[in-house]
C-alpha cells in the first residue's frame, strides 16, 4: 500500500480549557510501522481540576518538575510540522492551537487528520451516527491501550488509522483526498 506516514497526537488538560495541556503524546508512524513514541509532562501553569485528575491521574505533583508549554514548544515544532498528524476527534487540534496561541506562537503547520472521521468514513454502519469515541473504536477492533494516558491514546489513534486504511484500501494521501 501506498503512504503510510504519519504522526499521531493525543493530550491530557488539566482543567476545562483547553490549553492547560498537562501530557502530550506521540506516535510517528513510518511505512505503516509504530516507529517511535514520546510521552511529554508539562506543567500547564494551570489549576488541576478534580474531575480531570481522576480521568488522567495527572495532578500538580506528577508535573512540578516538568517543563511548561513554552518550553517544549520548539521541540514539537521540530518533530511535528509539515507532517500529516492524526487526532481522535478535534479536541487535541483545539487544545494544541489554544496553548499556542495562549502563549502568542503561530499554530503547528501541520495537515490534520481525525482518526473517528476515518472510522465513519470505514465502517459507516457502526459509526455514521454514534459511537465514535476512541474507546468504543479500539474497543470493536481488539486494539488495547491504557486509556485517558496520552500516549496510550495516540497509539489508539495510530492503530485505527492504520486498520482503516487496510480495509478500506486506502493509504494517508487517499483519506487526505477523501477529507
Amino acid at each position: 500500500m501506498g503512504n503510510l506516514t504519519f504522526n499521531a497526537i493525543d493530550v491530557e488538560t488539566a482543567n476545562a480549557d483547553p490549553s492547560s495541556i498537562c501530557q502530550i503524546g506521540i506516535v510517528h508512524v513510518r511505512g505503516g510501522q509504530i516507529k517511535g513514541k514520546l510521552s511529554l509532562l508539562v506543567n500547564p501553569e494551570s489549576v488541576f481540576n478534580g474531575f480531570n485528575v481522576r480521568l488522567h491521574g495527572i495532578d500538580q505533583e506528577k508535573i512540578e518538575d516538568s517543563e511548561t508549554f513554552p518550553q517544549v514548544e520548539p521541540r514539537l515544532r521540530r518533530i511535528l510540522e509539515e507532517t500529516v498528524l492524526v487526532s481522535h476527534t478535534g479536541f487535541d487540534r483545539m487544545a494544541l492551537d489554544g496553548a499556542m496561541g495562549r502563549y502568542g506562537f503561530a499554530p503547528l503547520r501541520v495537515t490534520w487528520l481525525d482518526s473517528s472521521a476515518i472510522a465513519r468514513r470505514t465502517w459507516p454502519e457502526r459509526y455514521r451516527r454514534r459511537g465514535w469515541s476512541l474507546a468504543g473504536i479500539a474497543g470493536d477492533l481488539g486494539i488495547t491501550f491504557r486509556h485517558h494516558d496520552a500516549l496510550e491514546d495516540a497509539r489508539a489513534a495510530a492503530e485505527i488509522v492504520l486498520r482503516a486504511c487496510q480495509h478500506a484500501g486506502l493509504d494517508i494521501d487517499g483519506w487526505l483526498g477523501e477529507s
